[in-house]
């Protein structure tokens, strides 16, 4: 049996995000520790990481040294597929002089967008490609079935388990922007699809034709959002008895808090009260016929806000954005 751990995306940084409570770093650097704790546990012979190792692509030298000297202590290699995260411009050729290669320079183990071929004596074979993010992906489904380079013999896989990663917007649902694939329909040449990008991941899924795919989710939560804070925080283990013959299985980070524990919708939230108020304004100053009212503005707002009786700062920022509009007249 050969195994594997596979985590999401990593967004490492060194500032917390906006609405994060206690330490992003500090999480990050217990989460990582927790990964190879259990990638030793189970004797993995790689951690397969599916983008967005960094949260930008260019990082300062203080945090990249600290995040590099936790990489370094991984029991085994960590095989890494570039993000949009980590590329500047969406570019994939921008690698080179981004923070994820320097990382790759200064962490032995640490592998990027090179996939790996496993033959070990006495285990199963495994081969794993890999499809960093660029703006091709998910333009149409592409990105999900590996396209063998002109100079390089395609590998017979009758008897290999063929694992490829991908840092693209694979989803379970149909979301409300145009740019991602869905499970149900995406066509594919691997027996096992690892895909990044979406931090809420769905999990596993194992589609009637016998591919397996997996995404379990961002590593660190960072933006507030319901289905942020709920999801559980999790990794996923792979272990491959032979060709068609695997397990996946899903394992909960133990040192993850809970969600509303380590994020604040209280900013969200208010800046939702705002715009409701906002919102409230533009069809208070309107006539019955839904024409614009032609009386001072300000004396609108005014009066409007002490009869709803609105808070001192949201008058205040509704007068500010008339006042910048009538600057741009």
């Amino acid at each position: 049996m050969i195994r594997f751990l596979v985590t999401g995306d990593l967004h490492l940084k060194g500032a917390n995000p906006r609405n994060r409570v206690g330490s992003y770093k500090q999480a990050a650097i217990d989460k990582l520790r927790e990964v190879f704790e259990m990638a030793k546990a189970y004797g993995c012979e790689a951690i397969i990481q599916p983008g967005d190792v960094w949260d930008s692509p260019e990082v300062a030298n203080g945090v990249l040294l600290e995040y590099m000297a936790v990489m370094k202590e991984s029991p085994c290699p960590i095989i890494a597929c570039s993000g949009n995260h980590d590329v500047y411009g969406y570019n994939l050729e921008s690698l080179e002089r981004a923070s994820l290669h320097i990382l790759e320079l200064l962490v032995p183990k640490l592998s990027v967008n090179k996939g790996m071929g496993y033959r070990v004596t006495d285990k199963p074979y495994v081969d794993i490609t890999m499809q960093p993010y660029e703006g091709k992906v998910d333009v149409d489904g592409w990105g999900y079935a590996y396209e063998w380079p002109e100079n390089k013999r395609q590998t017979d896989y009758s008897d290999i388990t063929h694992i490829h990663v991908v840092h693209g917007m694979l989803l379970d649902h149909k979301p409300p922007f145009d740019k991602f694939t869905l499970l149900e329909d995406v066509k594919t040449n691997a027996d096992i699809v690892i895909t990044g990008h979406d931090h809420t991941g769905y999990g596993i899924y194992r589609r009637a034709d016998g591919v397996t795919f997996i995404n379990p989710g961002a590593l660190l939560r960072s933006a507030a959002s319901i289905s942020e804070i709920e999801r559980p925080i999790q990794v996923a283990l792979i272990e491959i008895r032979g060709k068609g013959d695997y397990d996946v299985n899903l394992h909960n980070i133990m040192c993850a808090r809970p969600g509303n524990e380590v994020l604040d919708r209280s900013k969200i939230e208010a800046d939702q009260k705002r715009a409701y108020a906002m919102e409230s304004f533009a069809a208070l100053i309107q006539s019955d016929a839904g024409e614009k009212v032609l009386i001072d503005i300000n004396s609108i707002v005014e009066q409007v806000a002490a009869s709803e009786k609105y808070e001192p700062a949201v008058v205040a920022n509704a007068l500010e954005r008339i006042a910048a509009e009538r600057a741009n007249l």
